[in-house]
């Protein structure tokens, strides 16, 4: 009995600012399935010829319908170095002959050029348990994938890595993948290697969450020790070298930020310089303690800040924050000033202009000014929060309401 082509409806995912986004690991519904499974039909289904067109229709708008959400969340994995994704994927999908049998696939068109979005659709695909009605059918179905105008959220585990003498940089937020140039995030650990020495071509934060002492050598012979929790800054113009040995791990904020070429190649931006004298008013590197910075508990979470006026001439804070589970954050706008988030852990929802979106322990949030946005905690949720220019975190400080 040979199989009969069934052409799908399309299958058109609308990529805007607030859809595609990142989640849990993927996982396709039904993915329990096995693609080699040769078996003929259940007992308790029909020969092929007697499953009427209707009702295989019916079965491929259901599986476009479960397949959507998860589509959406191989954008998200290709999108992560760049938001601007879009193009069209076509899939022939050849259907095992018993129902809940997986599936063989081949991507015959595809438009967006990027083998991670083809290389997700193809693995849910061939994982997804196609109904009983589609049993032994071959199916043809396009994605359709469009730009946002700008990327919110993006999922740490599907951004890339990339390393030059044992640095491994991974960059998180840039203007590249979110479209807006007022702040950098990027990941940077090194184990046994140092980087520099060179000269800041822009204002560094440095949060720290090394296990041990990490040695930084200064210009004029100095030498700061910086430990889990503590916060670096590096003002522009500054001179340094990085010591990792034996590990190095932060969470590097630049400001502005920009489309980081260097970062994404895998190296640490910055003028290679020698650490001689200082210079007659060259900025100084200062380390902020985690022991020293103050902390403000309020209802249902805390704030410790470490960077706020005067220090980095006012141009971002940084703060470590905790939200308990269940607590919510109210609708609000910052008129001048992008927010960002590198979360820890926990998780929860967040509304960005007027959209609600699932953020998780994994998640990095950029939040540009006058855009309405809210926080929902599922889960106690922490993480280090940044605003540039600074300003919004100087709430934290006030007594809370009664």
């Amino acid at each position: 009995m040979s199989a009969r082509r069934v052409w799908g409806l399309a299958l058109v995912l609308a990529a805007c600012a607030e859809k595609p986004r990142p989640l849990p690991p993927i996982e396709a519904p039904g993915a329990d399935a096995d693609a080699g499974d040769d078996e003929g039909l259940t007992p308790d289904r029909p020969a092929l010829e007697e499953v009427p067109e209707e009702e295989r229709i019916a079965a491929i708008e259901v599986a476009m319908n479960a397949l959507a959400p998860v589509a959406n969340q191989c954008w998200a994995a290709a999108a992560a170095d760049d938001f601007r994704l879009a193009g069209d994927v076509r899939a022939l999908v050849t259907i095992g002959p018993r129902a809940g049998a997986g599936a063989r696939v081949a991507v015959t068109t595809n438009t967006t050029d990027d083998d991670v979005l083809a290389s997700c659709l193809t693995a849910v695909l061939q994982a997804y348990a196609w109904a009983p009605p589609l049993a032994g059918q071959v199916i043809e179905l396009p994605f359709h994938f469009t730009a946002p105008a700008m990327q919110n959220v993006v999922d740490t585990r599907f951004v890339p890595h990339k390393a030059q003498a044992g640095v491994d940089v991974a960059v998180l937020l840039d203007e590249t993948n979110t479209g807006n140039p007022a702040l950098s995030l990027a990941s940077v650990n090194a184990r046994g290697g140092s980087i520099g020495p060179r000269e800041a071509e822009r204002l560094e934060l440095w949060a720290m969450s090394n296990v041990s002492l990490v040695t930084v050598k200064l210009a004029g012979g100095k030498t700061l020790n910086v430990g889990p929790g503590d916060v670096m800054i590096v003002p522009r113009g500054a001179r340094l070298a990085i010591e990792s040995a034996p590990i190095l791990q932060a969470q590097v904020a630049f400001v502005p930020g920009g489309r980081e070429g260097t970062l994404r190649a895998g190296a640490v931006p910055g003028k290679a310089a020698t650490l001689g004298p200082l210079r007659k008013g060259e900025p100084q590197v200062k380390v902020v303690r985690l022991a020293e910075a103050k902390e403000y508990v309020r209802p249902g979470g805390k704030t410790q800040i470490f960077v706020e006026p005067p220090a980095a001439g006012g141009a971002v804070s940084l703060s470590y924050l905790v939200v308990e589970a269940g607590q919510k954050v109210p609708a609000h706008v910052h008129a001048r000033e992008t927010e960002a988030l590198y979360l820890f852990g926990g998780g929860g929802t967040m509304t960005i202009a007027g959209t609600t979106v699932p953020v998780v322990g994994t998640s990095v949030i950029q939040i540009p000014a006058g855009v309405e946005h809210a926080f929902e905690a599922t889960e106690t949720t922490a993480g280090i929060q940044l605003y540039t220019p600074a300003g919004p975190e100087q709430r934290f400080k006030k007594p809370p309401a009664r």
